[in-house]
């Protein structure tokens, strides 16, 4: 099935509202789980990068993770920042407020001052009409020995299995959320060419690619051997 994208901004209030307020609580905790479990052992990053942060749910588990790290969060979407922060707010203590930084900003335009030990990114790659314009931002953002965990959807076969994925994942959601959710899938690269762009950025040989569930992959970084 040819890949359908969509708008790379998430920007209409009611789409972000209903994105927010929609129960991902089993998919991200199982994504979570998959990053704890591909972590180097005694892994304690000083710097982290979100790239695509989104209203923060992602964020937050982050934060709760290492809370002595300093955070960058990145959205372009002013409203998405929005609410990562108010998110963040309700963690974070005054004394440690100033380990992070909320960027308004395009990741295509993100130039970092610095390289991240960890840079994480979670359904952001299919919301880009280039997508080396997201590993041109990965690349940027580290150094050689950063982790690197990103995650995303699988565009499906077809668009009766599409259908099917959002029936059964999303039944009970608003329509607006059913509508989002279909239109990521759609908007979603296949796993082939996931790894075919990772050859082309010279990043394959850095980075593992695995399929997770029926419509997740996560790629993240090999083990030093």
């Amino acid at each position: 099935m040819v890949r359908i994208p969509e708008p790379e901004l998430m920007e209409d209030p009611t789409q972000v509202e209903s994105y927010d307020k929609a129960d991902f609580e089993t998919a991200h905790s199982f994504l979570i789980r998959k990053f704890q479990d591909r972590l180097p052992q005694r892994f304690l990053p000083e710097s982290i990068l979100d790239l695509g942060c989104g209203p923060g749910d992602m964020s937050s588990r982050l934060y709760s993770q290492f809370p002595n790290a300093n955070f960058t969060f990145l959205d372009g979407s002013e409203f998405m920042l929005d609410l990562c922060k108010k998110r963040i707010d309700t963690l974070v203590s005054k004394k440690r407020y100033n380990k992070i930084n909320f960027k308004k900003e395009l990741v295509q335009d993100f130039v970092p001052e610095s390289t991240y030990d960890l840079v994480f990114s979670n359904s952001l790659l299919h919301h880009l009409l280039d997508p080396f314009e997201f590993w041109g931002a990965i690349q940027r953002s580290i150094h050689n020995d950063s982790f690197i965990f990103i995650s995303d959807l699988i565009r499906p076969d077809s668009l009766n299995q599409t259908n099917q994925l959002v029936e059964r994942y999303a039944n009970n959601e608003p329509e607006v959320l059913k509508t989002d959710f279909y239109n990521s899938l759609l908007a979603a690269y296949r796993l082939e060419e996931v790894r075919e762009m990772l050859e082309i950025v010279r990043l394959d040989q850095k980075l593992n690619l695995e399929p997770i569930t029926d419509r997740h992959w996560i790629c993240y970084s090999k083990p030093k051997l």
